[in-house]
């Protein structure tokens, strides 16, 4: 049986390509995406998932405009990494695709979809985890519901990638970070320890581009070019990590995960150079009171890599 989830997006270049690997994999069925200000503000996440979903022709699925603020009304986005769209400002080549889909307002449509489907639904939160906040905050006797929430966040025993120690989306609203993980649902984080691991270079994508001629793999040939470049300036590497995508297809495939760590959780919500930043534990003990919450540690990424070219740069007949 399909899984039934909920995808949480700030869409960026890898979100949008979670998006599409979300569509397409058979073991998921996407019940809802609903849109959060991260990588850009949500006006333009909002844009951009849509003209993502009408590139796979889901024009079915519902969509919510959710949060442009974190729960302390900040903002903190990433246009120098995503474009000014999100998708490496390549959106308007893609917009004849956009789906013409009736925007709801995400913490409701959130609620009703885990309120009303017949099996527990997973959200999938590649973005901050603002909505997914404020949804416990609305209704956490409904939201308590949820099968499983898988997180794409968090830095443990590692650097960071928005600072010297935190993890972007964790930064933009720890103190969202700190409500999911206390509300008592089943809290899964793939930390940019393990998404790090799946750099995917220019060269693979140009070549699996070329071999496949879809209008997906053009597309993702086409909005990685600019976060790639991204990475080439500031780590001499000519590729982008598949951070998002990872977690859509640990969602879909549990087999990937090799190995998995119950922790407790610290975030800090309050430090002027250490906001975001995620410890199991600290000098004054205060694990022993922190949720816990499960944390992968090791992936099986030659399988991974299988399942992102198979679904997403599939060959001709």
């Amino acid at each position: 049986m399909k899984r039934p989830v909920i995808l949480d997006v700030d869409t960026g270049v890898d979100d949008s390509i979670a998006l599409l690997l979300a569509m397409k994999l058979p073991q998921l069925n996407v019940k809802a995406v609903t849109t959060v200000s991260g990588n850009v503000h949500v006006d333009e996440v909002t844009e951009s998932t849509k003209t993502v979903l009408g590139l796979v022709d889901h024009t079915a699925v519902r969509v919510g405009k959710g949060s442009s603020v974190s729960l302390r009304h900040t903002r903190f986005h990433a246009p120098e990494v995503h474009g000014s769209d999100g998708l490496g400002n390549v959106r308007k080549k893609y917009e004849q695709f956009k789906a013409r889909i009736k925007t709801e307002r995400a913490v409701p449509l959130i609620l009703d979809v885990v309120r009303n489907n017949d099996t527990s639904v997973t959200i999938i939160a590649t973005g901050p985890l603002t909505n997914i906040a404020r949804a416990v905050q609305k209704d956490i006797r409904i939201m308590r519901r949820v099968k499983e929430i898988i997180s794409m966040g968090g830095s443990f025993e590692y650097r960071g990638n928005t600072g010297p120690l935190a993890e972007f989306n964790y930064y933009v609203d720890p103190d969202a970070v700190d409500v999911v993980a206390r509300a008592g649902i089943p809290l899964t984080i793939v930390p940019l320890n393990i998404t790090e691991t799946v750099p995917l270079h220019r060269e693979e994508i140009v070549g699996w581009s070329r071999l496949s001629r879809t209008h997906g793999a053009e597309f993702i040939k086409d909005v990685t070019k600019f976060y790639m470049d991204y990475h080439k300036k500031t780590e001499s590497f000519n590729g982008g990590y598949m951070h998002d995508p990872l977690a859509v297809a640990i969602a879909a495939v549990p087999g990937l995960v090799k190995r998995i760590k119950r922790l407790p959780l610290l975030i800090e919500t309050e430090g002027t150079f250490t906001s975001g930043t995620t410890l199991t534990r600290d000098a004054k003990g205060s694990e022993k009171r922190a949720p816990v919450v499960s944390v992968i540690t090791k992936i099986d990424r030659q399988r991974f890599w299988k399942i992102f070219r198979k679904t997403l740069f599939p060959l001709p007949d």
